[in-house]
């Protein structure tokens, strides 16, 4: 499943500990509802969370007041309504096809750190499982998880786990390790992304 990769970034457990609880307290119906346009008090919207616009093209960019960067997602590049918050956390990358399974690797070492880090601060996730695991959920959010052939094939998403807010609007938040293509298969240097999000309740979820 195709993914649109960062440059890969190494945010600590910590950090992202502290990421989190800066997301205590916001009111995420506001955010679901859209930001107004730069002209029309886009500063002020932002800033009732602690967050900084950097770039609002498309996406809309922030820097919260810790340091950290988000991406406010909506359809199509409009403003509203928002679909997901995203958060990059870490990445890895090989310079080679012959490096993929020490990326994979690395990936696998890491993800219990960011897992109880976010564990620390929401609880216990709903459900959390590896490529291979069995009983996927089918979608959180606008992020659709792929068919079981091609998960398993792709190892696409190689960790993942979610986690339900109980908060005005309702939200879910998941954490997940996503390969490139050519990762699995060893076609191509291999790369993976970790990734925090923030979504919309989904009905029935």
């Amino acid at each position: 499943m195709g993914t649109p990769f960062e440059p890969p970034v190494d945010r600590t457990p910590q950090e992202l500990v502290t990421e989190l609880r800066g997301l205590a307290d916001v009111h995420w119906e506001t955010v679901w509802n859209g930001p107004p346009l730069p002209s029309q008090g886009l500063d002020e919207w932002c800033a009732q969370f602690g967050w900084t616009p950097t770039q609002f093209e498309y996406v809309l960019n922030v820097v919260t007041r810790t340091g950290g960067r988000m991406t406010l997602n909506a359809l199509g590049g409009s403003w509203a309504p928002v679909q997901s918050l995203r958060h990059w956390v870490w990445g890895a990358a090989a310079i080679s096809p012959e490096g993929n399974a020490q990326v994979l690797a690395e990936a696998d070492r890491v993800w219990p750190l960011y897992r109880d880090a976010v564990t620390s601060v929401l609880g216990a996730p709903a459900w959390e499982g590896a490529w291979d695991s069995t009983a996927f959920p089918q979608g959180l959010g606008e992020y659709e998880i792929p068919q079981d052939t091609d998960r398993i094939e792709e190892k696409d998403p190689y960790h993942m786990a979610y986690w339900e807010l109980a908060s005005a609007g309702g939200a879910l938040v998941s954490l997940r390790i996503t390969p490139a293509l050519g990762t699995a298969d060893a076609s191509d240097a291999g790369a993976v992304n970790m990734s925090l999000r923030v979504y919309p309740r989904p009905l029935g979820v």
